[in-house]
This record gives C-alpha cells, sequence and structure tokens, in this order.
C-alpha cells in the first residue's frame, strides 16, 4: 500500500513545517513515503526556508503556489499530484511520532476498510479530542501515546473528521470528488467532505491507537473579525448543501459518543481499554457546559456512562 502525505504550507515554516517534516523525517519509514509540500504563496522568508527544506530532503516533493488558493485548493492541488493508495492530508502545525503514520494507515487496509480515517490529539474540535493535561509539547505527546498505547487498534465511528490529519483511501477520493474550493480560506471544508463521504455510504473512523500532535488555533473569541465571519459564512454553506437542519454537535457530545461506544462494546463482552475510558471521562469533566441547567444534564449522562465501567466512585 503506497502512502501519499500531502502537507499544506503558508509562512512560519520554523513553528511549523519545519518540526512537521522532522518528526516524518524520524520515522523508519520515511523513505517508503511519498511526501508533498504545497506551499501557498507564503512570504519571502517562508519561501527561502523552504528551498533550503528541499536540499535537506531531497526525496519530497515541493510545489509552489504562486497565489493563496485556500485551504481546499492547496490540498486538492497536493491530492492531484499525489500517487498513492492512501492519501494522508496533513496539517503543517502538527508532530507526527515515530509509528503513528504506520498505525493510522493500518486502519485503511482492514476488512470493511473505511473510507476515512482520523488519529487522536490533543486539539480538536470533535470525538478525536483525549484528554493531555501537560503544558509543554513533549508532555502532551507523551499523554498522546500513552492513550494510544493503552488498547488495541481500535476503531471507532465518527460524526465527522477534523483534517489536521486524516487518511484517505484512493477509491473514496475517487468516489467524493475534491474538496469543496468555495471555503476559501478554510473551516468547514473538513466538516463538508466528512458529510458527503457520509452521504457516498462510506466509513469515517477514529483510530484510537494513532495519536498525532496539533498545535491548534486560538479560541473563536480571539480570532480576527474576518476570520470570524469566514467561519459563519462557511456554516452557512453547509446548511445550503447539507440541509437547514444540519447537525454541528459540540466536541464534548463527540466524545459522549466514544464513550458510549465503548459501553456498548463492555455491555456486548468485549474488552475495553481501561485508562482510554478514564481519559474520556476525564474529558468530558472538563469540557463541561457553562450554563447550570446544562451542565447538570450533562453530568447525568457523563455519570451513568462512568458507572457502566465501574468508574463513578472516581469522579
Amino acid at each position: 500500500m503506497q502512502i501519499s502525505i500531502v502537507i499544506l504550507s503558508y509562512n512560519q515554516f520554523e513553528e511549523t513545517t519545519k518540526p512537521c517534516l522532522q518528526s516524518l523525517a524520524e520515522d523508519p519509514d520515511f523513505s517508503q513515503w511519498e511526501i508533498l509540500i504545497v506551499d501557498n504563496a507564503s512570504d519571502a522568508k517562508t519561501r527561502t526556508c523552504l528551498e533550503s527544506a528541499k536540499r535537506i530532503y531531497p526525496s519530497v516533493r515541493f510545489i509552489l503556489n504562486e497565489k493563496n488558493v485556500g485551504v481546499a485548493a492547496g490540498n486538492n492541488i497536493g491530492i492531484a499530484a499525489s500517487t498513492g493508495d492512501v492519501v494522508i492530508l496533513l496539517n503543517s502545525d502538527t508532530i507526527c511520532p515515530e509509528g503513528m503514520i504506520a498505525r493510522l494507515t493500518a486502519h485503511c487496509d482492514q476488512s470493511l476498510s473505511p473510507a476515512m480515517v482520523g488519529p487522536v490529539t490533543n486539539a480538536a474540535g470533535n470525538e478525536q479530542g483525549i484528554c493531555t493535561t501537560a503544558s509543554d509539547v513533549a508532555g502532551k505527546i507523551q499523554q498522546g501515546l500513552r492513550y494510544a498505547n493503552s488498547g488495541s487498534a481500535e476503531s471507532l465511528t465518527a460524526y465527522r473528521l477534523d483534517f489536521f490529519c486524516v487518511a484517505i483511501t484512493r477509491q473514496a477520493l475517487d468516489k467524493i470528488g475534491p474538496l469543496d474550493e468555495r471555503f476559501g480560506r478554510g473551516y468547514y471544508e473538513d466538516f463538508d467532505y466528512s458529510l458527503r463521504a457520509k452521504r457516498a455510504g462510506l466509513r469515517i473512523v477514529i483510530a484510537e491507537d494513532a495519536f498525532i500532535y496539533h498545535r491548534g488555533s486560538a479560541s473563536f473569541s480571539k480570532m480576527p473579525d474576518d476570520v470570524r465571519t469566514l467561519l459563519k459564512r462557511n456554516k452557512q454553506l453547509i446548511r445550503e448543501k447539507h440541509g437547514a437542519n444540519v447537525l454541528f454537535p459540540h466536541a464534548r457530545e463527540g466524545n459522549i459518543s466514544v464513550l458510549a461506544q465503548y459501553a456498548k462494546k463492555r455491555f456486548h463482552g468485549e474488552e475495553v481499554p481501561e485508562y482510554r475510558v478514564a481519559n474520556r471521562i476525564q474529558r468530558a469533566i472538563n469540557d463541561q457546559p457553562k450554563g447550570w441547567f446544562k451542565r447538570w444534564g450533562y453530568m447525568r449522562r457523563v455519570h451513568a456512562l462512568a458507572r457502566q465501567f465501574g468508574m463513578e466512585n472516581n469522579q
């Protein structure tokens, strides 16, 4: 199975693309991957850094766009240039610990293979987010790897996947088509693609044994006005494409759905990883709604799930 990795670059090379590439290069499988860096018309400083990176990583292909075409279009350019059976779309603000890419793509090579697979991470707006309490990157990675290593190669159903890192089979790409470039600079193009995959009858899952560190972005309240406007615009575009009643579940609901899936497995006599469940319950506790009434109802659900795992006394 040939693997292609598409990394979209835009400025901040030292802070993002450089450590991302370094983490990939430290993996024993690095030489077997097809890696494409698509740069969205970064500034002169970043372009200079990219030229240096070409010499350090001669096997990596660099595609330099003359203008910033946006997240969806930039990824489409990389996908079109790739040749792999599985294409991984990888944000430049990620770090991939050794062996995690192999674990992620292994889920694409199983019976009843999913069309799209996402890893767990320290920063995501959906069910992929796990509880990490460390204040530094190394600590978050250590905690994430403990989660990934605390159980079997479990894959759980996802409502949607965040495209900070996603593995998509070539068959799925051919069936679903390119990312919708109307989403412009970004936001919700991954939500749209997840919904399109599900409409096409394809499976999307989380690889609970694969952790990728994600630097993530600032909170919505701290975003510039133009970014907040773009978010609202693209959310409306989702409604226009998929119906006014499309659901936009909070990340806490995604986490609850993961716990519910583990509870179902336990009910059917399957072994469930205690550490992962405890981690998810702690994340649920840390992510309570602000309003007292919503918080009361939410915590009733959390405690009910905790009881199913015999963990209520620990909460």
